[in-house]
C-alpha cells in the first residue's frame, strides 16, 4: 500500500506539472483484492474498498466501485441487490468522512451481460439515498461469444472488448438512462472508435464518453478525429454542446 501512495504521489506531482489547462483527472479504480470464495466474503471486500477510499482520497479525482470484471473469479456476484447495497452504502460513507474538499466522486462500473431484474435492482440501489453514488460506467467487456468471431479465439475466456462489445453497452446505456430517470450521469465505454459511435452513446444517455481497446489500436490522434467527428454531428442535428444531446434517443 506504501508502494502504490508512493507512486500516485509521484503522478500527481508530474500531472500538475503539464502545461494544460484543465489538467487531466486522476482515477483510482477500486477493484478489490479477491475471489470471492469459501476463505473471502463480502465483509473483506467491504473493508477492502474501505482501506482504498482512505489511502488515497487525498490524491484521487473520482473513485470507481468496478464490480463488473468477467477476469476476477465471483466479482460480478457483488452486483447482487443486497451485497452491491452494503458495499455502497459503506464506501459512500467512508467517502463522505473524507478531509477533502470537494469530495471525489463515486462511480460504480457495471457489466453489459445483466439480466433486466439485474439492472432494475441496480438502478434501485444507486438511486438510494443511502447509498447514492454519483455515476454509472456503462459498461464493462463481455463474456458473449457472436457467431462471427474468429472459431481460433471464441472458446477464450475472460471480457471481450472492442467493436463486439459497442452496440450492447449502447443498449444498456440506454436501458439504465431510462431506469435512473437520467438523474445519474453515465460514462458510456464500449467499442467507441469513431464521432459517430460517441454521439450514439451520447444520444442514448452518455454524459461522457471513454475509450480503451480503440485507443490500444490507433493511439492519442484517435482523440482529435473523435472530437472533430463528433462536433460536425452535433452541429448537423442542431446541438450546441454535448450535454444538450445526452439522452436525445428518449426524447424524440
Amino acid at each position: 500500500m506504501y508502494q502504490l501512495k508512493h507512486l500516485l504521489k509521484t503522478v500527481v506531482e508530474t500531472r500538475n506539472q503539464l502545461a494544460l489547462k484543465p489538467l487531466p483527472p486522476i482515477l483510482v479504480k477500486i477493484a478489490p483484492d479477491l475471489s470471492l470464495d469459501e476463505k473471502k466474503d463480502i465483509a473483506d471486500v467491504v473493508l477492502d474498498s474501505v482501506k482504498g477510499i482512505l489511502k488515497f482520497g487525498d490524491v484521487a479525482h473520482y473513485f470507481v466501485v468496478n464490480v463488473s470484471s468477467p477476469n476476477t473469479a465471483n466479482l460480478r456476484k457483488l452486483q447482487a441487490k443486497d451485497q452491491l447495497k452494503h458495499l455502497l452504502k459503506t464506501v459512500v460513507e467512508t467517502r463522505n468522512q473524507l478531509a477533502v474538499k470537494p469530495l471525489p466522486p463515486i462511480l460504480v462500473k457495471i457489466a453489459p451481460d445483466l439480466s433486466l431484474d439485474e439492472k432494475k435492482d441496480i438502478a434501485d440501489v444507486v438511486l438510494d439515498s443511502k447509498c447514492k453514488v454519483d455515476g454509472l460506467i456503462v459498461s464493462n467487456t463481455t463474456v458473449d461469444r457472436y457467431e462471427y468471431l474468429d472459431a481460433r479465439y471464441k472458446e477464450e475466456t475472460g471480457g471481450l472488448s472492442g467493436e463486439p462489445l459497442r452496440n450492447k453497452s449502447t443498449e444498456l446505456i440506454s436501458e439504465m438512462y431510462k431506469l435512473t430517470k437520467g438523474k445519474l450521469p453515465i460514462i458510456g465505454v464500449g467499442g467507441v472508435f469513431s464521432g459517430k459511435d460517441a454521439f450514439e452513446k451520447i444520444k442514448a444517455g452518455a454524459s461522457l464518453v471513454q475509450i480503451y481497446t480503440s485507443f490500444v489500436y490507433h493511439g492519442p490522434p484517435l482523440v482529435t478525429r473523435i472530437k472533430s467527428e463528433l462536433e460536425e454531428l452535433l452541429q448537423k442535428e442542431g446541438y450546441n454542446s454535448v450535454s444538450q444531446a445526452v439522452g436525445a434517443a428518449h426524447k424524440s
